[in-house]
């Protein structure tokens, strides 16, 4: 046990002993040796590939021989030209733009002696992505008689012109063929969900893709296609009412104003009526087509009974 706090006593003393003979050695070099400047070892501008979307900084080395604090002055350069009021560690966004050459120049100070100035290497400002900011489809209410279309808002920082290519999908399947701003009907049914995808290009590079928010194919109405006869003159009125169903759903007939008398076949939409005297005069008439799931289209006409 003795020999142990010997052994301790004796490496506490020689370290302590190490730490006066250092402060002893520093106070006599700062009395005898005068100051030496600090000199930058390297600078470099970073992102070293830079656009306009971000800022840029500085990463300086330096050493200063006597250990002291060192403090720096900074100029940011732009194609040769000194940028006015640009003197702090970083350059923000908008002081420079696509195909500027930007460097920095750094002059390092220990307080009490200026060193040698270092003026970085270059940094071209790269071409910036355009970038999607809106993409969707009309008509946001789509049906699949509709020629769907995808509208698309992108922005360039450098004002560069976007061009845009485009790819569609359909229950989650893409279609290969279809390269347009355009899916044109017949290529989608009810039911179906659509997704159009938008990627921006500026001709240097391309930004990211974008999917629109899915459009789900909606039920459509039937279509009366069949112009009805506005006159009678005898006794008897027919009309046989046509309609389209752009889902090829089964399309029911009814009559929702129509005077006494007048009948309407609900399945094959056959209006038959017998004038009678006292229908002499004009009558309102709407037939409304319907599918199974409810859609509704109606046709609406004024019918002049001239009795003779």
């Amino acid at each position: 046990m003795k020999t142990t706090h010997c052994r301790i006593t004796i490496i506490c003393l020689s370290l302590f002993m190490g730490i006066c003979s250092c402060q002893q050695q520093k106070e006599v070099t700062s009395g005898s040796k005068p100051n030496s400047p600090p000199v930058v070892a390297s600078v470099s501008v970073l992102p070293e590939k830079a656009n306009r979307n971000g800022d840029l900084n500085v990463m300086v080395q330096c050493q200063d021989p006597d250990c002291d604090p060192i403090t720096y002055q900074y100029q940011w350069i732009r194609n040769d030209k000194e940028i006015p009021d640009e003197n702090g560690n970083s350059l923000k966004s908008g002081r420079f733009q696509k195909g500027d050459l930007i460097k920095v120049r750094v002059v390092p100070s220990d307080g009490k002696t200026e060193g040698p100035q270092f003026v970085s290497n270059p940094v071209k400002i790269m071409n910036s992505l355009p970038v999607i900011q809106d993409a969707r489809i009309e008509p946001r209410v789509a049906y699949s008689h509709d020629r769907l279309q995808v509208h698309a808002k992108a922005s360039d920082i450098d004002s560069d012109s976007i061009y845009y290519t485009y790819q569609w999908e359909k229950n989650g399947v893409i279609l290969p063929e279809e390269k347009s701003e355009v899916l044109e009907r017949g290529q989608f049914k009810k039911g179906d969900s659509i997704i159009a995808i938008v990627t921006p290009d500026d001709r240097e590079g391309v930004g990211l893709p974008k999917k629109t928010t899915p459009a789900i194919i909606s039920n459509g109405p039937p279509l009366i296609v069949s112009s009805p006869p506005t006159r009678t003159e005898g006794s008897k009125y027919s009309y046989q009412v046509k309609a389209n169903d752009p889902d090829n759903d089964p399309i029911g007939f009814g009559l929702k104003s129509y005077p006494k008398g007048m009948e309407i076949d609900q399945k094959t939409g056959v209006i038959l009526w017998e004038v009678k005297n006292g229908d002499k005069g004009s009558h309102s008439i709407e037939i409304e087509a319907s599918d199974p799931e409810g859609a509704k289209s109606f046709q609406r006409f004024t019918l002049a009974v001239d009795i003779r």
